[in-house]
């Protein structure tokens, strides 16, 4: 039972927090700064409570750490999609761009992001160093991690790149996506490696002898991890998915996709 309530508990924290996030930065420009200084006191708060929660090694202390994380990672995605932290550029892709140039302009237009994104990494390690609860630290890994596979993958192409999600201020980031029918090497190689991973922790949870604190962990992130991986499916799937969060994306959803390349 309690590896189908951690199961449970990251599907649906994901999908929560996920719906939140497309609502919040869907809403009017002048809602943002709002929201943004609800979530900044949120993240505030998740930083000080993670702190609080790695000290200590129970079932609690693990979906603590978790939940903790996912918000302070939510919190840096506001800030991104809302457009507070992107990047220099602001421009959409020149048309005749080639690889090279498309691949420095788009770094320019979200480096500002990953930086954040590592700093956030840094600081939550320095906050959580030498506790007993590394929850924290796996769950930002993966997300991390997966993040940045799945912008890459949007970069050098797959079906479906979702980039009518995009709220209006940020649509120029769509145009350094690529939509295209083929599966690239990169697509197929970062899955592959993601779902290796994924199986080595879930074969681990079930044949090692865990305490109640390792188990909840490892299953937590093991769920993360794996969601990851069906959201990098969902880019390469028959139809797009974006009926999962219908309620939450409004009109966004409704937007047409573009033809796609071959």
């Amino acid at each position: 039972m309690e590896i189908l309530a951690a199961v449970a508990c990251a599907a649906l924290l994901w999908w929560f927090l996920t719906g939140v996030i497309f609502f919040l930065d869907g809403l009017h420009k002048r809602t943002h700064l709002w929201s943004l200084g609800a979530a900044t006191l949120v993240a505030t708060c998740s930083l000080i409570g993670l702190m609080l929660a790695s000290r200590s090694a129970t079932v609690g202390s693990a979906y603590a750490a978790f939940a903790f994380t996912l918000l302070i990672w939510g919190w840096q995605e506001m800030l991104f999609l809302m457009g507070g932290v992107a990047g220099p550029s602001r421009q959409s892709c020149p048309p005749n761009a080639s690889e090279r140039q498309r691949f420095t302009l788009a770094t320019r237009a979200v480096i500002y992001h990953e930086l954040a994104l590592l700093g956030g990494g840094l600081l939550l390690l320095a906050f959580t160093w030498g506790a007993v609860n590394h929850v924290g630290g796996y769950t930002y890994l993966v997300l991390w991690i997966m993040r940045l596979s799945a912008k890459l993958n949007l970069f050098f192409g797959v079906r479906n790149t979702y980039s009518h999600f995009l709220p209006p201020h940020m649509a120029y980031l769509g145009t350094y996506f690529r939509q295209t029918n083929s599966i690239g090497k990169f697509f197929t190689v970062s899955v592959a490696l993601a779902t290796a991973a994924a199986v080595t922790v879930w074969v681990a949870i079930g044949n090692a002898r865990l305490s109640a604190f390792e188990t909840t962990g490892m299953v937590l992130v093991a769920t993360l991890l794996t969601l990851a991986v069906l959201e990098h499916l969902f880019l390469i799937a028959p139809r797009s998915v974006e009926a999962l969060w219908s309620p939450a994306l409004g009109h966004r959803a409704e937007a047409a996709s573009p033809n796609l390349k071959s």
